[in-house]
């Protein structure tokens, strides 16, 4: 047993029995142990003590954790929602489970009705056809396969179960051709007014298998909106008509459009283009392209082709790995996992959330340290020296004081200027929350040193000549610790909700830089909080680590009181 241990431990001499056994002994804590274990038993303070840690850590690895640039922006992907992880892989001719992967997804306006679509696309990658004299050929796109150096090719991105076929080509890309018919309604009768033919990458939106099955994808609408979209980019020749807009408006009921695949185009890997009518071969099956999702994988961060690309970790050595992402093999944009969706701009959300959470979680301890050092300072000339210095700095206390906080808040953030650096407005706020904060922890701390200086000790040692600020800083701030360690952790989420009031407001941290409080002002139309609900996350994480503070705050307080020790 080490030294300090024998000294805790204090053996009570008890009468021993016959067996020479002691029949209890008593162990002495320290007061650290003592406020320990007061603190342990207050679970909701245990649970927000777990939740900080946790989110600071994340705070630390956020590069480490973000699987995309929280920067970087992908229109095909605004507002997308959470994206699906899938488990199962199905084809008319294969089902069957495999590990978790992602399809390519496209948010998009439709143009027939204006209304917001999220869709998931099939890429082919692997389309076998038989031709009308019973000959089988399978394209399949060079990115699914692995080429050894011998020549020999074995399927990698192929799915579970699907083997190559006996005969193949490896096509550079598949595109599948389709023709789309619109029709519009006229007095009760439907009028072709578009034939066009189009090469397109996606077999369809959405998993439909019946499009290569030669079927049809029908859609049909009644809106007033896309009546009049068509009515300004067709100019209305329907049939033998030729109508003004207002004029096709009074006669539409509704527009159709009618999608058929007719072919399957393909180009090997010279780029030659090579043609497949399906009047001249029918598709037997096919595969589509799915992502992998995987852990430690290289997403973003400096690489051959983009070298200032660059992720940290503790902001000094450059990353190549994240904790997950999806094996993007062959680059499509279309091909991501956003867990918690996407904004207007198609910046990953939770990545985001992370790189925020350095300012919404920061700026509380930094702003702390500011208020402290200013509401020691004031509050302790104003207890010690008393007299015409007290009363200067309380006045000045109560005039700030007096003035409604978040109205001083918007006035001292409104007279900076609004196109300074994100770095410097972070900078700003630190210091008007900061100021706004100290006057009235400066009263409550004058009070205490106006009690604690009548003390014994304190006279002591103002008579045995010690300096002020020795007597300050070494018997009067010591006995106020407990008041200060409580209440700086329970004003800490004043200054998170500060900044994210700001933030919201739009006075605060500015695009494209990311805070909880300025991701917030996305959801203030009532369309994204319609159609985008997963905007609001950064608001259940302020009110987490808020809560979670509240917790530890109150734990301490427990911890702190002499009743509670035992």
């Amino acid at each position: 047993m080490s030294e300090e241990k024998k000294k805790n431990l204090n053996q009570v001499n008890v009468p021993a029995d016959e067996s020479g056994s002691i029949d209890f002994e008593e162990v002495f804590l320290t007061r650290g142990q003592l406020m320990w274990r007061a603190f342990k038993k207050n679970k909701l303070a245990m649970f927000g003590m777990w939740v900080l840690i946790i989110m600071y850590i994340a705070m630390l690895f956020a590069d480490f954790l973000a699987p995309y640039d929280p920067f970087t922006q992908n229109l095909n992907h605004s507002l997308k929602k959470p994206t699906t992880v899938l488990s199962k892989y199905e084809v008319n001719d294969l089902k069957t489970r495999m590990a978790p992967y992602v399809l390519p997804e496209l948010s998009y306006i439709d143009k027939l009705d204006y209304t917001q679509n999220f869709k998931s696309m099939l890429f082919p990658s692997r389309i076998k056809v038989k031709y009308n004299d019973g000959k089988e050929l399978a394209i399949i796109d060079k990115h699914v396969v692995e080429q050894k150096e011998d020549g020999t090719v074995i399927p990698k991105y192929l799915p579970k179960g699907r083997k190559l076929d006996d005969k193949f080509v490896l096509a550079e890309s598949i595109k599948l051709v389709v023709r789309t018919i619109k029709y519009a309604q006229v007095d009760g009768e439907w009028k072709q007014y578009s034939n066009e033919t189009e090469d397109i990458e996606a077999l369809v939106f959405g998993v439909d298998n019946e499009i290569l099955e030669k079927g049809k994808n029908i859609r049909t609408t009644t809106s007033r909106t896309a009546r009049s979209f068509v009515a300004q980019n067709e100019g209305w020749k329907i049939g033998f008509y030729a109508m003004n807009e207002q004029e096709a408006m009074e006669r539409l009921t509704a527009i159709k459009v009618e999608q058929d695949l007719i072919g399957i185009k393909y180009y090997d890997q010279d780029f030659n283009e090579y043609e497949i009518s399906l009047d001249e071969a029918k598709v037997v099956s096919y595969d589509y392209k799915f992502y992998p999702i995987k852990f430690f994988i290289k997403s973003w961060g400096p690489n051959e082709t983009d070298p200032e690309r660059v992720g940290y970790l503790f902001w000094i050595i450059p990353l190549h790995y994240h904790l997950f992402g999806i094996d993007n093999y062959d680059n499509n944009e279309y091909a991501t996992i956003n867990i918690f969706g996407s904004d207007r701009y198609g910046r990953d959300v939770w990545s985001r959330i992370i790189f925020a959470s350095r300012i919404s979680l920061t700026i509380g301890f930094i702003g702390l340290f500011v208020t402290l050092v200013l509401s020691l300072f004031f509050g302790a000339l104003a207890g010690f020296y008393g007299g015409l210095v007290d009363e200067l700095i309380m006045r000045f206390c109560e005039i700030l004081m007096a003035i409604p906080g978040f109205y001083l808040l918007l006035l001292l953030r409104a007279i900076l200027p609004i196109d300074i650096p994100s770095s410097t407005t972070y900078m700003l706020l630190i210091f008007i929350l900061a100021f706004l904060g100290w006057p009235g922890r400066a009263r409550i701390i004058r009070g205490q040193i106006l009690a604690e200086r009548q003390r014994e000790y304190v006279e002591a040692a103002i008579a045995l000549g010690y300096p002020d600020l020795r007597i300050m800083w070494r018997h009067i701030i010591p006995n106020l610790a407990t008041y200060i360690i409580v209440s700086s952790t329970l004003s800490i989420p004043g200054y998170i909700l500060g900044e994210a009031g700001l933030s919201y407001l739009g006075l605060g941290i500015r695009e494209p830089s990311a805070s909880w409080g300025n991701m917030l002002t996305a959801a203030q139309d009532v369309y994204i909080l319609e159609k985008a609900p997963w905007l609001l996350i950064p608001g259940a994480f302020i009110f987490i680590v808020v809560l979670s503070f509240n917790f530890v705050g109150d734990g301490l307080r427990d911890a702190f009181d002499p009743r509670a020790l035992g």
